[in-house]
């Protein structure tokens, strides 16, 4: 959720119980001021009628004629009403015939002999009707009101985070391997102005330490390749020599496995150190089952020296966006770990469908937690060729591309069962 709409949310919440209280409240004043204007208005006819009682004492035959909201009877004794009473009631309405809710106003007054109760109505009708009018009139009006706040409020907020939301898309087109610079949107707001700032010096330290690693892993690529051959070169002339006894020989073939040891990961870790820095960025689509199919044809004859047969279920696809380099590491991995550790003169199973890349093999079970497999320099350390690094590219690589890959043993079968799911078609982490 936006932080607009989250704020909105937040001030129409705050709002809500603020306008229901003010509805309740407003409708109390209403009728609470339309109570006090019908007692004084029953006050005032009140007064009247004791002024006119005054001028003109009635009969008990001239009651009837008075007004139907007011009525007159003789009493033959003084009343106990020190002060008129004032009470909601009903009253049947003469002229309409119907029930209908009054105010009643209850006075005894005296006049020379005569003594009179004398009872007021005055009916709610008109005042609620007019009250109800005037209620919603002063609901709709806030209601109204508030809407109106509601959406400038989020006018105002969408236009003062317009830079945060241009930064934002800067970052998600930034690259940290592009050589031009980021230039963030200028602001009058001094917080948005201030992390502009921020990110600009963050990505040129960024960017400067990149540089280094990526000069770095190239530098280290080249210079310790050189001597490692020169060393490899040396010994085999070496081994040449007619003055070597067999333990020499025997040693210098250990230095020879050392080196070639040592080489493959040296070639390991920079690949991983290329990876982890985002330097494959050309991506294409590549038909997995092609990149399969050749790499059995390449690895056929180092399963066929094991006495290991290469099985296929092949389906023709599917393609990934992916880099063709990692593509081909990622797969000739686990096809060529899949041949160094399975027991010789057994089969492989590589199946490709549209979901996933399948790879058994039989052998013995890991001599290491299976949950260790795909970290780094986890090995067998009974073969000492292996560097441990196999298989953590392949989740590195697999992991840079949004696919999982998974790894069981079937101790029923004595088999490995390595897993690359590739169905969510997600382009490449950037």
């Amino acid at each position: 959720m936006k932080l607009v709409q989250k704020t909105t949310r937040y001030i129409f919440l705050a709002l809500l119980p603020i306008a229901l209280g003010g509805v309740f409240l407003l409708d109390y004043f209403i009728h609470q001021t339309i109570s006090d204007e019908i007692d004084e208005l029953l006050h005032r006819e009140y007064e009247q009628v004791k002024l006119k009682l005054r001028q003109h004492p009635p009969e008990a035959t001239t009651l009837r004629n008075w007004d139907h909201n007011l009525q007159i009877t003789i009493a033959t004794t003084p009343g106990s009403l020190s002060s008129p009473i004032l009470a909601d009631s009903t009253f049947v309405d003469p002229l309409d015939n119907e029930l209908v809710r009054v105010r009643k106003l209850l006075a005894t007054y005296s006049v020379k002999q005569h003594h009179y109760v004398i009872t007021l109505h005055q009916p709610y009708l008109e005042f609620d009707e007019i009250a109800h009018i005037l209620s919603m009139g002063i609901i709709i009006c806030f209601l109204a009101l508030v809407s109106f706040l509601l959406l400038f409020e989020a006018a105002i907020f969408q236009r003062i985070w317009r830079p945060f939301y241009a930064i934002i898309d800067q970052l998600k087109m930034y690259r940290i391997d592009q050589s031009e610079s980021v230039t963030f949107p200028v602001s009058d707001v001094d917080e948005f102005a201030l992390l502009s700032q921020s990110l600009e010096k963050m990505i040129r330290r960024a960017g400067y330490q990149y540089r280094q690693q990526k000069q770095f892993a190239d530098n280290a690529s080249h210079e310790m390749q050189t001597p490692l051959s020169i060393l490899s070169f040396e010994l085999d002339l070496l081994q040449q020599s007619s003055q070597l006894t067999e333990a020499d020989l025997h040693r210098i073939q250990r230095s020879q496995h050392t080196i070639k040891r040592l080489s493959s990961m040296n070639q390991s870790l920079l690949l991983l150190t290329k990876i982890d820095n985002q330097q494959f960025i050309q991506n294409e689509s590549i038909n997995i089952s092609e990149i399969t199919n050749q790499l059995i044809e390449n690895y056929a004859d180092y399963a066929a020296h094991k006495g290991m047969i290469l099985n296929r279920i092949i389906k023709d696809g599917p393609y990934r966006p992916m880099n063709r380099q990692l593509a081909f590491v990622l797969f000739s991995n686990l096809i060529k770990n899949a041949i160094r550790h399975g027991s010789p003169n057994t089969s492989i199973l590589i199946q490709v469908t549209s979901h996933s890349f399948i790879i058994t093999n039989q052998g013995d079970p890991l001599p290491f937690p299976e949950e260790e497999i795909f970290q780094r320099f986890v090995r067998n350390q009974a073969l000492p060729q292996s560097t441990g690094l196999g298989l953590a590219l392949v989740k590195e690589i697999a992991d840079q591309y949004g696919m999982s890959v998974y790894y069981a043993y079937a101790s029923s079968i004595r088999r490995h069962i390595v897993e690359v799911k590739f169905e969510n078609e997600s382009e490449p982490k950037k």
